[in-house]
Formats: C-alpha cells, structure tokens, sequence
C-alpha cells in the first residue's frame, strides 16, 4: 500500500472509513429490523388469532346457551306442543347450527311426543317428531351416548356428518326435573350440532403473506380445518414425519393439552418442504389450537427490500465519495502524475520493465534509469542489426548475380538473316525470382524453348528455379519435350524438400517447317499470334505442375507456325499485374497490345507490352515475377 501513489492510497482510505461505517451501519438496521418483523408479524398472528377465536367462540357460547335454555324449558314447550316451534325459531335464527336433538324419557307422562330432531338441509330445515330416538349420522348414536352417560353438560368429540358431508360439533346439556323428594333427576337430552364449515372457511382466509395460510387442530391433534380438505379428520399433528417438524410427541401433547402459546419453524408437506415461520394459540372454549404457517423467505421479504434498498444507496454513497476525493486528489497531483505516467509508458515500450512501485519520485527515477539501459541496448542492437542486414543484403545480390548468370541474354544468334527471332525479358519482383526462361538449339534445324513459374517467392525459390533450369537443360538430349519434363519431373521430386513446385511449358521448334512439338505442366497457355493479328491459346495441358508426384509420364502435342507467326511465352505476372486501384492488366489488354503489334519483331513487341505494363502500373509496386518470351518466323 505505501508503494501506491498519494491519489490512490488517500482514496482508498477514506472510501474503506466510509464503507466500514455504511456496514456498520445497515448490520444494525438489519437486525433491529428484523426483530421489529418478527414482532410485527407475530402481533398480526395474534390479532388474526383473536379474530379467529373471537368468531369461533361467539358460535360456541351460543352453542352452549342455546342447549342450555332448551333443556330448561323444554319441558314447558313440551306440555304445550310448541317443542318443535320453538326449535326451528332457534334454527332459523342460528344459521351455524347443523341439527338439534331433544330426547325426554318416556317417566315424564302426558306428552304427545318424548322426541324432537331437526336438520339443516341444503335448501330448508328438516322436523320430526315422535317417540322413538332418531340419529341420522352414524357416528352420531356413539357419540351422543358417550355424552349422555357422563350426565354433565359439556363438548363432544368432533364428527363429520355423512348426512351432508358437514364437520360438527355438538353441545350436551341434561334436561333435568325435581322429583318428589325435591331432588334434581335427569329426564332427558338436549344435544346441538354446530357445523364448523363457517368457522373452517373463516380460518381459511385468515392470510399472512402472499401464501401463509392458517388451520384448526382438535385436542387429539385431529386436523379440523386446512386449505387441503381431504387432510381434514385424516391427518394428525402425531403422526407428521421429522422431515416436517422434528419433534417428539410429548412436546406436541404439552401444546395441544396445556394450551400453550408461541412460535417456532418447521417446514410443512403443504409447503413443499419449506422453511416457515409457526405460531400456535388455543381456543379455550374447546381446547382446540390455531396454527398460523408463514414462509421464511415471505416474512422477511420486506427486510429484503429494506436491506437492498440500503445497501444500494450505500453503495451509490460510496462510489459518489470515492470518485470525488479521486478527483479531487487527482487535480492537485496531476502535473507529477502526468509525468510519470509518461515516463512509464516509454519506459515500458523500450522492454522489459517492472517495477512494483506507484509512488511518483521512486517511478520516474527507475523510468530513467530504465530508458538509458534500454539506449544502450538499443544502440548495439542497431549495429548488429545493421551489420547483419547488409550481409544478407550481399548475400541476396550475390545470389541475384549468380541466378541472373543462368538466364540466357544471347540473342546474338538470332540477329541475322534466318528462319527464326526470338527475344525474352525477365523482370524479378525482389531481388532474386521464381520465374525461368531458357532457350538452345538441339541442332541446326531445332530450337529447345522452356519457360517456368516456381511457387512461392524469396531465396529458396529462386534456388529451386537454378536447379530445375539446370536439370532441365541436362534432359534436353531427349529432344522431346514430354520426354524432357518426364525426367525433369522426377529429379525435381527426388530434390525437392521444401515441397515447392514448377509450372513450366517446354517446346521444340523446326525451324525450317515450324513444327511446334510442346508440352505444358500447368502453365500459363502461350499464344501464336499471326501477322494479322489472330490470336490461337494453346490451351492443351499435359499434367500437374513439376516436383509434386514422381512416376509422372507427360504427353505433347504439336503446332505449326507459319510464317510472319509468333509464339509469346508468358508468366502469370503478366496478365495479373496490378495497378494503384488493385485491378489486373488483364488478358484483353494483354491481348489487345498483340493485335496492334503482331508485326513487330520480338524485342520490340516485347518493348511495347512493357512499356503498357508500365502505364498501366503507376506508382503501384510490382508485386510478381514478370518474364515474356517471344519467338517469330519472318
């Protein structure tokens, strides 16, 4: 750090003070926030809870009341005949009761009917009334004759009534009389129903989040609400697997038993498993429990969204302050940074150079001492550089004068009166070329004629030219061209290590007849151009290009030249010169420079095309090896 420059340590300082309070800062917040959450959302279960109990008790102590004040007054109403009215007043007034039960014993005399049922069905109350005790549930019989045999007043177990697939609940009361000896004897039942559909849909919309929900579990852990209703009366809070709530069942018992209020987390089937937030409370008109089920991630969601909220204005706070002391800092040190950033840049173009150092004054003292090692360096480089380059140089022009001592220049012999002209050009890209010509008489009446393109450019290529020009030279004696390119082909192949290649058209001129015997390996196709200016293309070939395959055996074919014809041998360097705008000459320039010159004798007309390459080149650099042979019969 004490090795970094004035700017950036003073940033960094202040930005990590600044940034240690902002954490400081919102951890705090974090967890007095969550506590307020956690306090809020538990306050929010208790007043749903109470508004839960509050409706689930005010239907229960009706309950109670109603089955009490029957069994009361049952007796008088049954003196009267109004039992029944008086029970479907209640029934029509209380909309959550499912069914009541009066039974007097057949010891009280003077009664038209010991026995009363009324049921609420879908669309109207059901009455009956006669001697006999009517149940209509079958869990109903059991139950009731548990409760009356306790003969105290009291709730019964829960039970769902397959009448009308309704979950209930009922209230047991004695109807009691003063006997003789005015004591209380029981003579009778009154027993109520109340349907918990009402209070089950009532627990169900009770929500805390997007997706908490709430249920009601008996005194036995017996399920008597859920969002999913075929859990309710088949599932129990017993038999709920660890993965769940990891619990022993004693711990359940002492919360359903003692009533016990409070939290804890568990993560319910329901829920897929997730970890929730629990809270319990009782009911204690019935001793049932009310379970609220809250997800984690939902309970903290708006903590979250405070926390980022935080953490993205702290962050923005930080950035803000950091890059306003950078600026700052930056101004007041900029000349001296300018400097030096100057100084290392040139310093680390010149080479290797490190230094693990921002401090200003010790950058620009090893910049300095760097740049002036780099100077020296620089200054044997050079003259080594410039030594060696001028012996390749002189290597290269040795080269150039040894390739240029294999060219035939001779034209001597066809300065005089007989039966054939001829005249080459050979102009090289660079110093040395790819490119050959050669011409012998094999005898007094034939001339042997070649023309080649090696691949590639440079010193190995014209090396590769020298000694395909010897070998063709050496095969000469065949006086076939197929012949010659034949043998040629397999000596190149057998000294060919850098897998160059060499176009080449080889041909054989009578001249006393002008029979052409020719063959071409891939070359470009000669032209004969008669006296009126008629260009013919050899365009037979005769196999690949020399120094690739051995074995090769090369054909030939024949030509005639007349008189006042022509032959031109060309490299490809012709047609595809190249001017300032990167298009090539081209054969119809290349072909039009023939017609209007065909007369001409060869080193004119090769003076004349050129001179067209030339123009047609401008200031654009030669890019390929130009060579142009040119053989005519006066």
């Amino acid at each position: 750090m004490f090795n970094k420059s004035i700017a950036y340590r003073l940033s960094i300082y202040i930005s990590l003070a600044v940034i240690t309070v902002f954490l400081i800062f919102i951890f705090i917040a974090y967890i007095f926030n969550k506590n307020i959450l956690k306090s809020n959302t538990e306050n929010k279960a208790i007043g749903l809870g109470y508004q839960a109990m509050m409706m689930g008790e005010r239907q229960l102590v009706s309950t109670k009341e109603i089955t009490s004040n029957i069994s009361e007054q049952v007796l008088y109403f049954a003196y009267h005949n109004d039992v029944d009215f008086l029970i479907l007043k209640l029934m029509e007034k209380y909309h959550f009761l499912n069914a009541i039960h009066v039974n007097i014993d057949s010891v009280v005399p003077n009664l038209n009917f010991h026995n009363y049922y009324m049921f609420r069905g879908a669309d109207s109350i059901h009455v009956w009334k006669g001697n006999e005790t009517v149940t209509h549930c079958r869990n109903e019989q059991r139950i009731f004759q548990t409760a009356t045999s306790k003969n105290t007043t009291g709730w019964t177990e829960e039970f769902t009534c397959h009448k009308n697939n309704s979950l209930v609940v009922s209230y047991y009361s004695p109807i009691k009389l003063r006997d003789k000896a005015d004591n209380l004897i029981t003579v009778g039942s009154v027993i109520a129903e109340l349907s918990l559909s009402e209070l089950a849909d009532s627990i169900n919309s009770l929500k805390i989040g997007k997706s908490g929900y709430a249920f009601l579990v008996s005194k036995d852990g017996t399920y008597l609400s859920h969002p999913n209703e075929e859990w309710i009366m088949n599932k129990n809070l017993f038999n709920i697997s660890e993965e769940e709530y990891s619990v022993t069942k004693s711990q359940i018992n002492n919360l359903l038993i003692n009533g016990e209020t409070g939290s804890t987390v568990a993560y319910p089937q329901y829920m897929n498993f997730e970890k929730c937030w629990v809270y319990y409370t009782p009911i204690k008109e019935t001793g049932w429990t009310l379970i609220f089920v809250v997800p984690y991630d939902e309970l903290f969601v708006p903590l979250y969204l405070l926390i980022l909220r935080m953490l993205f204005f702290a962050v923005l706070g930080i950035l803000v302050i950091f890059f306003t002391i950078t600026y700052i800092t930056n101004r007041l040190i900029y000349p001296l940074s300018k400097v030096t950033s100057q100084l290392k840049s040139f310093s680390s173009d010149t080479g290797n150079f490190e230094v693990n150092t921002r401090n200003e004054i010790e950058l620009v003292s090893a910049s300095l001492e760097n740049i002036k090692k780099w100077y020296e360096r620089f200054k044997i480089d050079q003259f080594k550089e410039e030594k060696l380059n001028s012996q390749r140089l002189q290597d290269l022009m040795e080269a150039s004068e040894i390739q240029m001592s294999l060219i035939n220049t001779d034209f001597k012999a066809f300065n005089s009166e007989n039966e054939v002209k001829l005249f080459a050009t050979y102009h090289p890209a660079r110093i040395v070329s790819g490119d050959l010509y050669d011409f012998i008489f094999l005898d007094e009446e034939n001339l042997y004629f070649t023309i080649g393109d090696v691949s590639g450019k440079g010193l190995s290529a014209a090396f590769y030219m020298s000694v395909a020009q010897t070998l063709l030279k050496s095969n000469s004696r065949y006086n076939s061209p197929g012949k010659i390119v034949t043998n040629a082909n397999n000596e190149l192949y057998t000294n060919n290590q850098h897998q160059f290649f060499l176009t080449l058209f080889a041909g054989v001129l009578n001249v006393k007849t002008g029979v052409l015997l020719y063959c071409n390996a891939a070359h470009t196709a000669s032209l004969i151009v008669t006296a009126s200016g008629k260009i013919t293309e050899l365009t037979e070939t005769h196999g690949m290009p020399l120094g690739l395959y051995p074995n090769r055996t090369y054909s030939q074919s024949e030509a005639l030249l007349n008189p006042g014809d022509s032959i031109v041998l060309y490299s490809d360097g012709v047609t595809e010169m190249q001017n300032e705008d990167k298009m090539h000459f081209g054969n119809e320039r290349f072909f039009e420079v023939l017609r209007e010159n065909a007369t001409l004798y060869p080193e004119k007309l090769i003076n004349e095309i050129e001179n067209s390459l030339a123009d047609f080149r401008g200031m654009a650099k030669q890019s390929d090896d130009v060579t142009i042979m040119v053989i005519k019969r006066p």
